[in-house]
């Protein structure tokens, strides 16, 4: 089986299994041990199938389990020096051996899965996403992410798998409770992708042989997951993609796993 699947997905806890064939790979470690173990059980696997765990960015939401999980389970983690700077004073002891340091921009293996990490705008000094290269197409993971650039569109377009940020509404993040600051950090480019966003990136990603969508990383107070998948949607209708025809679409969700998504 190729594909993947969110364990947990937003500001409380992000966590996604890409799997090709026998490999099975984790982007991101943002619950804690009892979670990580219950939802890979949920779908019929463990930790120790887990062949590594690659890091997008140093916010505790995407690291806040890694400690627990390299003393219990000791997978291979796989991120840049900045963000284990940044990181090594939460993680605790470990192993020194299990963590491997990559190139922000550069391509890497893991048990011969060939993956390319690249960066992508976040109020992070390296915030990175990651494309999977499998036989049947490829997986892209970019769920952190204030504006796709040109150059982030080049790397993620002709996925047939994609998790992309769905974060905020325009209008409930404009007229909500966060202070102002808050909002303008969200909104400036640096900072999350509004489902506007998120549809206007679809569009390009479809036409270039997107197939499956998972909407990630949404807000609780900003989004509502039927208003993040109606707008990419009706996003996608003005090129005239049809859901369940040309592409297949779910949102992930907060508190439990998803929908595994399979190429």
């Amino acid at each position: 089986m190729i594909g993947g699947i969110s364990l947990r997905s937003g500001s409380s806890g992000n966590c996604t299994l890409i799997r090709n064939g026998e490999k099975r790979i984790i982007v991101d470690c943002g619950l804690n041990g009892k979670n990580f173990t219950n939802s890979l059980a949920e779908i019929g696997e463990t930790p120790a199938n887990i062949d590594g765990i690659v890091i997008t960015h140093e916010h505790s939401d995407h690291v806040s389990g890694l400690g627990v999980i390299l003393r219990r389970y000791k997978i291979p983690v796989y991120l840049t020096e900045k963000t284990f700077e940044a990181i090594q004073p939460r993680l605790g002891k470990f192993e020194n051996s299990l963590i491997n340091f990559i190139l922000p921009e550069g391509k890497f293996t893991i048990n011969d899965q060939q993956i390319e990490s690249f960066l992508v705008p976040h109020d992070a000094p390296e915030t990175l996403a990651y494309r999977f290269i499998t036989s049947n197409g490829d997986i892209s993971v970019c769920t952190d992410i204030g504006a796709v650039t040109p150059e982030v569109l080049t790397k993620i377009k002709k996925s047939r798998l994609v998790f992309l940020e769905s974060n905020y509404d325009l209008e409930m993040l404009t007229n909500g409770p966060y202070p102002y600051y808050l909002k303008e950090r969200i909104k400036n480019g640096g900072g999350h992708l509004s489902n506007g966003q998120c549809g206007d990136t679809l569009c390009h990603l479809v036409n270039s042989g997107t197939e499956q969508i998972t909407l990630a990383h949404l807000s609780a107070q900003n989004n509502i997951p039927a208003l993040a998948e109606l707008t990419s949607v009706q996003a996608l209708e003005e090129i005239e993609a049809e859901q369940n025809k040309d592409y297949l679409l779910q949102v992930a969700k907060r508190n439990q796993v998803s929908n595994w998504m399979q190429i």
